[in-house]
């Protein structure tokens, strides 16, 4: 049973948001292992308040999408009988709680006299109810779920935006000091603001859309066993052309805006070249598939571009 619990909480999902975590902070380059950089211990915490509110979301939602899986996903822990609905249920309220849990325990490690803003604290339980609403409500809004999905993918990216140098003076007492003191602190100047938001906003965009195209073709896939359970996605309403249409506008224009960031000076030439290398191929793959009606193939190829696109991150963080 264990095994099956660890498999509704999507590990591959929790590990990709892990990366991207990690990656958004090698951008700035305030990694723990970095001089300046944020502690050993705020990152630890913040990986496993993501690995939490990841993991206590698919369960909620697999609770929640129990009838359709059994016509979508009918090898899933919880419609193949692997995991009563019961500890489901215990495990989703446990991870959501713990992932507070890793807000608090950031707030105290980086923060021992209650001096700063509890950053991470703040990040955690707006997550939380932000999933929680994409669970009951969000997700049964056509393209808004997709959009959502694709929204909280990013999450790990404003992260690292909003978490505050170490050296930041933002504290609690007087708003005015407070304001001041976050915008004019070591690293939170409006240059400092306007290069840390440049490093991080093409991955932010790249992600949403990649993300958004990916869920689009997801849906494709399951228009058969979503019409039989009363589920309407955004091809069930404007139609499997339009909304297969609509995906591939999306990947076409994420190709189209790759050398933004380069044109900007934000990100070295290789970039360029590592992306249009990896990704030209990987977006004509997820064109003709769809084109074809292959929609598992789209969307898996879509993934693996994502992939190829932190890869490639991480090679310009090195020029």
């Amino acid at each position: 049973m264990l095994l099956a619990l660890v498999k509704m909480t999507r590990p591959v999902n929790i590990v990709i948001a892990i990366v991207t975590l990690a990656i958004g902070y090698n951008q700035l380059s305030i990694l723990p292992m970095n001089k300046g950089g944020i502690g050993w211990a705020t990152f630890i915490l913040q990986a496993l308040g993501f690995a939490f509110a990841i993991g206590f979301a698919n369960i909620q939602n697999d609770i929640l999408d129990f009838e359709s899986d059994k016509l979508n996903r009918p090898e899933r822990p919880l419609p193949s009988g692997k995991i009563t609905m019961r500890a489901a249920k215990c495990a989703w309220i446990t991870m959501f709680a713990q992932t507070i849990v890793c807000g608090l325990g950031d707030m105290w490690s980086a923060n021992p006299n209650h001096e700063k803003i509890p950053t991470t604290l703040l990040f955690f339980v707006a997550l939380d109810i932000l999933l929680v609403a994409y669970n009951k409500k969000l997700k049964h809004i056509p393209l808004l779920k997709n959009m959502t999905v694709a929204f909280l993918c990013a999450t790990p990216l404003l992260l690292n935006i909003i978490t505050p140098p170490a050296s930041c003076g933002f504290n609690l007492c007087g708003i005015g000091t407070c304001f001041c003191n976050f915008l004019y602190c070591d690293g939170f100047t409006p240059d400092a603001l306007w290069t840390k938001f440049g490093l991080i906003y093409p991955a932010i965009i790249f992600a949403f859309f990649l993300t958004t195209a990916r869920e689009i073709y997801k849906d494709l896939e399951d228009e058969t066993g979503d019409l039989k359970a009363g589920i309407m996605t955004f091809p069930l309403i404007a139609g499997a052309k339009t909304a297969r249409r609509l995906a591939g506008a999306i990947i076409l224009f994420t190709w189209i805006l790759l050398p933004l960031p380069v044109i900007q000076g934000f990100y070295a030439p290789v970039f360029l070249v590592a992306t249009l290398a990896t990704l030209t191929p990987c977006f004509a793959v997820i064109l003709v598939s769809a084109h074809k009606t292959n929609y598992h193939q789209a969307q898996s190829v879509t993934k693996l571009s994502m992939f190829f696109g932190l890869i490639a991150l991480v090679l310009s963080s090195f020029f």
